[in-house]
């Protein structure tokens, strides 16, 4: 027999390895198993089933090892009691790491395991206070206790987010919530950022979660309740799981070369068509009205405008296009997208970077001081992304609407009840191209139209983006099957097809090929932002 014992060490020892996590102390447990077998066999003891029995001693043996090395209670939760002694009770509350596997379990478990092992109360009390059967809470015991148990084995393996965590930005098609959701949801919530992001690549239960992150089950429980009422999360029975795309750098640079090797190849044609589109709307009867500096700026903002809205039309016609936006609870129609980045991610080396922008967004305000309406439209481009908004305040889009009209019609801030402390952006928004300064008068320096003059400049884009979205639809056909981007399996129905497509960096490559040629003056005019203002003032330039 004990010839056939020894035949299993290297069984042992893989055993050992996986539960010790390092050669050294697998060699000792290991041995010590075998020691113990050999022992047992000299004294007369028979083995029937060699890897049952070593299995069993390994595990006790592992057990005992831990406690030695963290110092666990010798007090057993193998056994429900009704009748804890005080010095049981205390010894086991002074334990961290008891303590620490109870933070990780469940409520359901948590609350149990608190009620019958920490504070002493029988079972059927237990049962009493909460108002369900006493079988229902040895169930929650039993399963807590092992639950326990899995985490004396594993002890602080916790996954990179625990100790490298990532930076999760979320941006969204349709219409914002009341308060900037769904981005607003997670800016700068560390903790919720990775949620989402262990959540994503499958269903995961707020154990595991809470066990990958390092951080008590309780604190994620309540973060995930509220990313699952606010629509970012979705349940799937006792799991939860990110129910939106999220991409990581790798992902969109996988495509982007495809991109501008395409842009650069209809370059010559894309710059014939723009230009004849700028000439379409220089030739509207009130354009020319418009002094040439901000003239330069609607052009840019219409051309971004074609291009994107053309893209995304053509992209239509090759995948399936069928997304519904469903109404939040927020205000908002919206669909979330996910950008993940390492928290020391260098964005300045990000070839990306070159070619990102952000798709027009805009704010929209009725019967505000005095106007009917106030519509803010902006385009965010290369190279100064989002500069204007980061002055001496952080500025909102609503802030700048308000702030526009205000300075473009004279009326004091002070008399408006609007935050006087926003007159410290002023000099930083001069600086971006927003305010112009004219001997100490702040003046606004974008395009400022009526409804109906954006409306008949928005239909020769639309008109001109039908037959741009013909001509890019066959070259775009050829290079989409290098432009997908993998979702995981659970996602498969819920996020578009089309938008597992990164083809949005063609409308940078065309702009920045146009700059290094200077074939296209106006985009140096940035930034390209619109403001439609419908009020009974005369002057709307």
């Amino acid at each position: 027999m004990e010839n056939k014992i020894t035949n299993y060490i290297e069984y042992l020892f893989a055993i050992a390895l996986q539960k010790c996590g390092n050669i050294h102390d697998a060699e000792d447990l290991a041995q010590e198993v075998m020691l113990a077998a050999l022992t047992y066999e000299r004294r007369g003891g028979v083995i029937e089933n060699p890897k049952s029995w070593l299995s069993s001693t390994l595990n006790h043996k592992f057990n005992d090892w831990l406690r030695r090395k963290y110092n666990l209670p010798t007090i057993s939760i193998d056994e429900i009691s009704d009748d804890i002694s005080e010095d049981e009770q205390e010894k086991t509350i002074s334990d961290e790491t008891v303590r620490r596997e109870i933070a990780y379990l469940a409520k359901l478990q948590r609350d149990v395991i608190v009620k019958h092992y920490l504070q002493g109360k029988k079972v059927q009390k237990i049962a009493d206070e909460l108002g369900i059967p006493k079988g229902t809470i040895l169930s929650r015991l039993s399963a807590g206790r092992e639950q326990m148990r899995k985490g004396f084995d594993r002890m602080e393996q916790y996954e990179k987010q625990s100790y490298n965590p990532e930076r999760l930005e979320i941006s969204c098609h349709g219409r914002q919530g009341l308060r900037d959701e769904p981005w607003s949801l997670v800016e700068g919530d560390l903790m919720k950022q990775n949620i989402l992001i262990i959540a994503y690549d499958r269903p995961v239960t707020v154990t595991e979660i809470a066990r990958a992150l390092g951080i008590p089950t309780p604190y994620i429980e309540v973060a995930v309740e509220e990313l699952v009422k606010t629509e970012l999360m979705a349940k799937n029975g006792n799991r939860v799981f990110t129910d939106f795309m999220i991409v990581s750098p790798e992902d969109i640079l996988k495509g982007l070369d495809v991109q501008i090797l395409f842009a650069e190849s209809i370059y010559k044609d894309m710059l014939s068509f723009i230009n004849g589109f700028v000439a379409r709307l220089q030739n509207v009867g009130f354009f020319r009205e418009i002094p040439k500096e901000k003239a330069e700026k609607l052009e840019y903002y219409f051309t971004l405008h074609l291009l994107t809205t053309a893209i995304y039309n053509a992209a239509q016609k090759i995948v399936p296009s069928k997304e519904y936006y469903p109404a939040r609870s927020d205000g908002g129609s919206w669909i979330a997208e996910g950008s993940k980045y390492p928290i020391d991610f260098n964005f300045e080396n990000y070839k990306f970077g070159k070619y990102c922008y952000g798709g027009m967004r805009g704010t929209f305000w009725e019967k505000t001081y005095g106007a009917r309406s106030l519509d803010l439209k902006v385009y965010d481009t290369q190279p100064a992304l989002n500069r204007y908004q980061h002055g001496p305040l952080e500025t909102s889009d609503d802030d700048l609407a308000k702030m526009l009209y205000l300075i473009s019609r004279g009326i004091p801030f002070e008399s408006t009840g609007f935050n006087v402390m926003c007159l410290e952006d002023i000099p930083h928004l001069t600086e971006c191209g927003v305010l112009a300064n004219d001997n100490g008068k702040i003046r606004v320096d974008i395009p400022m139209l009526r409804p109906e003059e954006y409306e008949d400049l928005d239909k020769i884009r639309i008109e001109q983006m039908r037959v741009l979205s013909d001509i890019l639809e066959p070259g775009l056909r050829k290079i989409f099957p290098q432009l997908k981007i993998e979702i995981p399996k659970h996602l498969e129905g819920r996020v578009a097809e089309f938008r597992q497509y990164s083809c949005y960096a063609i409308p940078m490559a065309f702009i920045k090929r146009a700059a290094e040629k200077d074939d296209l003056v106006f985009i140096k005019s940035t930034p390209p932002i619109v403001f439609v203002v419908d009020d009974d003032n005369n002057h709307i330039r």
